[in-house]
C-alpha cells in the first residue's frame, strides 16, 4: 500500500505546477433532494446538484510564474475561467482530479520567522474530471 502525503501532491495551474503547496483540499458535495409525498411516513431523497470548491495554501516564491499567474488571476478583469489540477502523487495516473474553476479568494499571510504563504480559494464550474 502506498501512502499518500504532501510532499506527492502537486497543484497545477493552467498546466504550469505551482512551485510549493503547504496543503490544499477539494470538496464535492451533492445535494438531497426531498422526493417525500403527503401519507408518506418516511422521508425519501433523490440525488440533486453537485458542487465543488477547495482551498490551499501556497509558498510564495517571486520566482515562480505559476504561482504569481494564480496569485494575479483575481485581480485580471477577464471573465475567462482558469484550469486547476490537483495531483495526488505526481507519479501515478492514480488521484488527479481537474476542472474549471473561478477562483474567489487570494491572501498573503506573513509571521516573523516564517514563510510568507498564499491562502487561496476556489470554486469549480461545472463537473470536475478525473478520479481518486
Amino acid at each position: 500500500m502506498a501512502i499518500k502525503t504532501a510532499a506527492t501532491a502537486e497543484l497545477r495551474y493552467n498546466g504550469t505546477a505551482v512551485a510549493k503547496v503547504r496543503d490544499m483540499t477539494l470538496t464535492i458535495n451533492r445535494d438531497a433532494l426531498e422526493t417525500t409525498s403527503i401519507g408518506q411516513v418516511d422521508r425519501t431523497y433523490e440525488e440533486g446538484v453537485r458542487s465543488s470548491s477547495g482551498s490551499g495554501t501556497l509558498l510564495y516564491d517571486t520566482s515562480d510564474s505559476g504561482t504569481r499567474d494564480l496569485m494575479n488571476r483575481i485581480l485580471s478583469d477577464s471573465g475567462s475561467q482558469s484550469d486547476l489540477t490537483i495531483v495526488i502523487d505526481g507519479s501515478s495516473s492514480l488521484g488527479t482530479l481537474t476542472g474549471n474553476m473561478i477562483i474567489t479568494q487570494v491572501g498573503i499571510s506573513a509571521s516573523a520567522g516564517d514563510l510568507v504563504t498564499v491562502p487561496i480559494s476556489f470554486t469549480v464550474s461545472g463537473k470536475p474530471s478525473g478520479n481518486f
